[in-house]
């Protein structure tokens, strides 16, 4: 579940997926970051990486985290004549935070997938000198 941090005019959205496993994702799987309305078929959210956004259609991470497992995040503002911060976030993101929480519950077993093909594929690769 991703976490949110508020320090000062800024919150950062931190997931709990590495930007390194994101980029694998997004390479091998892209349709894994993406959630769809099973009716209409249209995406109605989506993660993206590059500058760091959010809205009620998706977010980008635009950074990562300081720790060892460079999680993926985004530094958003929070405008300065603000009264409650933490109401502006859930207003401005809330909505955006429970569609990254769907999609981060499915991302361990789609990684898993593709860790599982590369290996078997790479065990049938030969390298001849």
């Amino acid at each position: 579940m991703a976490k949110v941090t508020i320090a000062g005019n800024s919150y950062v959205v931190t997931s709990e997926i590495s930007m390194a496993d994101l980029e694998t994702v997004k390479k091998y799987r892209p349709t894994a970051l993406v959630l769809i309305d099973e009716e209409t078929k249209e995406t109605y959210f989506k993660i993206g990486v590059g500058t760091s956004s959010i809205s009620e259609f998706g977010i980008s991470f635009g950074g990562i985290s300081n720790g060892e497992e460079k999680l993926s995040s985004a530094t958003l503002p929070i405008p300065p004549d603000t009264e409650d911060a933490k109401e502006y976030v859930l207003d401005k993101a809330g909505l955006a935070l429970a569609n990254l929480n769907k999609i981060e519950e499915r991302i361990s077993g789609t990684l898993q997938e593709i860790r599982s093909e590369r290996d078997a594929i790479s065990a049938n690769i030969s390298v001849s000198v």
